[in-house]
């Protein structure tokens, strides 16, 4: 692989493994069905991912996730186990989209910047959706899920014909999510200040 050819790759893995902070298995799915369809090629040791059963398994994975994240009381076990599941996947669809490298490093590299970026989205998402149920008690969660669901799709679909413009997308969602988490916790903090010392908190109106 040349210069742009990994570029292209490390991107698609990048793109790839932050879709899975979202939806571990839906990822996989897309990848399989993309190196089936022949639209992408997986690095060796990988073409497991494009067999029937490997597409059978991520595509009943995927529908189990969507489906479990919009009853409350399972949305909160998906994201419990999610904080090992969804950088498991994102280091996995890393690792399978790099070719043409030595399979330790194509292992490392997985692992660090698969692994990684979809624990930090992962991390933005559990946190926005506590701050959600804080907030609605848990009423807005299944059209944040919903949204997800969209957001998954496309940044996927994306991330295998247009890693550059996927790339960029997440990098500004992960700048806006972060700065949803930061302002909701800072008011949160705020807030409770308020309730823990009403005598200073309105010692200007006296």
């Amino acid at each position: 692989m040349d210069g742009y050819e990994i570029t292209f790759a490390l991107l698609m893995g990048f793109s790839l493994a932050a879709t899975c902070g979202l939806r571990a298995f839906l990822p996989l799915f897309i990848i399989g069905l993309g190196a089936k369809a022949g639209i992408i090629t997986l690095g060796s040791g990988f073409d497991w991912m494009m067999s029937y059963p490997a597409l059978i398994c991520f595509g009943s994975a995927t529908v189990l996730e969507i489906l479990g994240d919009k009853i409350p009381a399972v949305d909160n076990l998906l994201d419990s186990a999610g904080i090992i599941v969804r950088p498991a996947a994102g280091a996995l669809a890393a690792s399978s989209l790099i070719r043409g490298m030595d399979p330790l490093l194509v292992l490392v590299i997985g692992i660090i910047m698969g692994g990684g970026i979809a624990g930090i989205v992962q991390t933005i998402k559990g946190t926005l959706r506590l701050l959600s149920t804080s907030f609605t008690g848990g009423a807005a969660n299944p059209a944040i899920s919903t949204a997800e669901d969209g957001a998954s799709a496309v940044t996927a679909g994306l991330g295998l014909v247009a890693p550059y413009f996927a790339a960029g997308l997440i990098i500004i969602g992960l700048f806006v999510g972060s700065r949803l988490v930061l302002a909701r916790l800072r008011k949160r903090k705020v807030s409770a200040d308020i309730a823990e010392n009403p005598v200073v908190a309105g010692g200007d109106d006296q």
